[in-house]
């Protein structure tokens, strides 16, 4: 660029500094006609004693400018810039507990997350995964579950290492019927003969005591009880032992 063949008005030139100056402060446009002059190969001496500034005040705009962007233009200073674009602002979702329901509520418009509240299992895989991607704060979803920070750290980490058979209830312990197989319970009922035959008890800890010992089985009362009782053998038990004492004297 040739600029000597460039005219300039002291007219025109003092009525745009003053608009400009207007609309951005005095201070900007100081500093713009600097860097201006500056990319236009003017030294920084002259910049100076042209724009009545300290020669550092030159250098320290330009570096500013060249690591900053136009943010350089403004005071370091100022908490907000008007040249950068504002941070976004960050939205947390928020837990909701509703009668019948826990409700995500991701403050993003109408966005949100219902869960009934008699699904356990899925309130603690949706909250424990929320808080091990940071997007609710354990406190919140400990609060939400009825558990303590400590216990909610410990099923998050469990959560992610285990996947979900990790967080489930232990303490509901697994259904026993499965476990109650057509051989167990041929083992029961045959048990259950035995000790009404010789008029023992028949009651499901004595029979669970005398299978643990016998056939290593580790059942509970409360289930062979519930198995004898859906066969109605209990209701048999004197009958039975009338009918096989009859059947011995036959022989």
């Amino acid at each position: 660029m040739n600029f000597e063949t460039l005219s300039f008005s002291q007219k025109l030139s003092d009525q745009r500094i003053k608009q400009a100056e207007a609309l951005l402060g005095s201070k900007v446009v100081r500093k713009i006609l600097t860097y201006a002059l500056f990319l236009l190969g003017v030294s920084r001496s002259v910049i100076a004693s042209f724009i009545d500034t300290p020669p550092g005040s030159v250098r320290s705009l330009v570096l500013a400018i060249n690591n900053r962007g136009l943010a350089g233009l403004e005071d370091q200073r100022n908490r907000t810039s008007c040249f950068k674009p504002p941070k976004p602002e960050k939205i947390a979702p928020t837990i909701e507990i509703e009668e019948s329901s826990l409700k995500v509520n991701f403050n993003i418009g109408d966005l949100s997350l219902k869960i009934p509240n008699s699904n356990s299992v899925q309130k603690r895989v949706v909250l424990l995964s929320m808080t091990n991607s940071g997007l609710i704060e354990r406190n919140e979803v400990a609060s939400a579950l009825g558990l303590s920070v400590d216990r909610t750290g410990k099923l998050a980490g469990k959560l992610e290492q285990d996947d979900v058979k990790g967080i489930l209830d232990q303490r509901q312990g697994q259904r026993q019927d499965y476990r109650f197989t057509p051989e167990i319970k041929a083992q029961i009922i045959q048990q259950f003969v035995i000790e009404a035959a010789a008029r023992h008890p028949t009651g499901g800890e004595q029979l669970a005591r005398i299978l643990k010992q016998r056939c290593q089985l580790d059942l509970s009362a409360r289930s062979i009880l519930s198995h004898l009782s859906k066969l109605g053998l209990p209701g048999i038990k004197d009958s039975l032992y009338e009918e096989l004492t009859a059947i011995k004297k036959k022989f």
